[in-house]
């Protein structure tokens, strides 16, 4: 059975989450000295805690270290915990074999296996779930086991996934707030020894606050398979899950509506500069989307954009009659368009009546956050719709997540870009020759 984590260890990790708390809103003050004295003292305290985790790890076995204790609490003092301690509970727990177990006896209706304890820890991770839903009672599901859920976020990056794009930021609670800089780095002062350190003015610090949102549906799995082995079960869960974040997840970025009940979207967040394109494309005006956003951030900038802009873009030739999208030398099925990466996202719409799209230019890993949950929940029936008639049990899944414009500056966005039968591009002469690698 797991190892209980000690009182001393649940203090600790109290004292841990007010401390990171605190020098973020230092930060948020701009109180730059208070802010690394407690985060100094929060790295202490993150020290002693890996210290017991590590300890009871080499009391237990043949499981991963620091991810197979359930915290020893009462009542009572469940009611003293903050959010946090709450669910780094719950995330231990779903990192055990027992939660793994009864996890797949539930799913595959053989509830009536479980034991008292399997019945008690599901229903334990039932409530927390549904304490996350601002809906029905009802609404949530059993968590997904923790190795089962890192290979659905790892089939999810394998796809085309908009996690490749931007920065994933992992979260255990399902709400808060997340310090983070903005502006691109600048030179630091000379400074003689014994001098006073000057504050970098460039460095600035905001909170952006995030709610995760629920994304769900349902999916029949006939009742042979879970009938079938467990490998089997699973491998079925992991490919349904994954593509269907992807769809989600991409959609929502791209196109979130944004406010308190949705994911802020890049394009429909209309936080970041844009240019309107001409009715002719030129390499002149490729050039000055990428001059729109600073040097700093054009370093690790990419092109974002669907299957027909790219195709429009094809079409631009330079004086020699090379396409300005030119084979990434290290991979082949990859293009550059001035050195920076090409994104291809069919996500990303055009217009049926005017065949206009958009094209993305920028540092999306520093100008666009995805806060993720990384769990996903999952409940079965086999009496709900037409199960009873069908022999099919339908699986509901969940998946939360939200996401945040942190920096406007980091990118911009081309707008009415025609695409298609009707795109108009230029194709310089020598007269009119541009070096596209500048």
């Amino acid at each position: 059975m797991p190892m209980q984590m000690s009182k001393k260890e649940i203090e600790l990790r109290q004292q841990f989450t007010k401390k990171k708390s605190a020098a973020d809103q230092k930060l948020q003050e701009g109180n730059t000295e208070e802010a690394r004295t407690l985060l100094d003292e929060a790295k202490t305290l993150k020290n002693q805690i890996e210290l017991m985790a590590e300890g009871r790890s080499l009391d237990v076995p043949n499981v991963p270290a620091g991810n197979n204790v359930v915290p020893a609490i009462d009542e009572e003092e469940g009611r003293n915990l903050d959010d946090k301690g709450q669910t780094e509970s719950r995330t231990i727990l779903t990192a055990t074999k027992e939660y793994r177990e009864a996890w797949f006896k539930v799913l595959t209706g053989r509830e009536a296996d479980l034991d008292s304890e399997e019945r008690s820890m599901m229903e334990r991770v039932l409530r927390e779930n549904r304490a996350l839903s601002a809906g029905s009672d009802k609404d949530g599901g059993y968590t997904v086991p923790d190795d089962i859920s890192t290979e659905i976020l790892k089939s999810i990056q394998e796809l085309n996934s908009v996690r490749n794009l931007v920065r994933v930021v992992p979260k255990t609670s399902p709400s808060g707030s997340y310090p983070v800089r903005k502006g691109a780095a600048g030179k630091l002062y000379n400074t003689a020894e014994k001098e006073q350190i000057q504050e970098l003015k460039n460095m600035e610090f905001d909170q952006i606050w995030y709610n995760v949102k629920k994304f769900a549906g349902f999916m029949p799995i006939s009742s042979e398979l879970l009938n079938d082995s467990f490998v089997n079960f699973v491998r079925e869960i992991v490919d349904w899950l994954s593509e269907s974040a992807v769809v989600t997840e991409n959609e929502e970025i791209f196109y979130g509506k944004g406010g308190e009940t949705n994911v802020e979207g890049i394009i429909t967040s209309g936080k970041y500069k844009t240019l309107k394109a001409p009715s002719v494309i030129t390499i002149k005006f490729l050039r000055k989307v990428k001059n729109q956003i600073k040097r700093g951030y054009r370093k690790n900038a990419k092109w974002v954009m669907n299957t027909e802009a790219f195709e429009t873009l094809a079409n631009i030739e330079d004086k020699n009659g090379r396409g300005i999208l030119a084979q990434d030398p290290r991979d082949e099925d990859n293009f550059l368009l001035f050195g920076r990466p090409v994104e291809v996202y069919d996500e990303i719409v055009t217009d049926d009546k005017t065949q206009k799209t958009h094209i993305l230019f920028g540092d999306f890993q520093r100008g666009y956050f995805m806060f993720d949950r990384q769990k996903f929940e999952i409940k079965s029936t086999d009496v709900g719709v037409d199960a009873f008639l069908t022999d099919q049990t339908y699986f509901r899944g969940i998946e939360r997540f939200d996401g945040k414009v942190v920096d406007p500056e980091a990118a911009v966005i081309v707008t009415d870009l025609v695409v298609g039968e009707n795109a108009q591009v230029e194709t310089p002469t020598e007269e009119k020759s541009v070096d596209v690698g500048k």
